[in-house]
């Protein structure tokens, strides 16, 4: 999809310096797929210690047979 946004030169440069992507597109899609990816690591954050039935370490093991 084409679009037409003004992003400060300064800020494209530093994330097509910190990606070493040698186009701007690029560099755009890398910065969104990181800020999408970051968002979704927090979502799951705040799943943290909800599943009230889930096995422990030492379950995990006898299942495998690690034991």
């Amino acid at each position: 999809m084409k679009t037409t946004i003004d992003i400060p030169e300064e800020l494209l440069s530093a994330v097509q310096i910190a990606s070493k992507k040698r186009t701007k597109r690029e560099a755009v899609t890398v910065a969104l797929e990181e800020y999408i990816r970051v968002r979704r690591s927090e979502e799951l954050v705040t799943l943290l210690g909800t599943f009230g039935e889930f096995m422990d370490q030492e379950e995990l093991e006898t299942l495998r047979g690690d034991s």
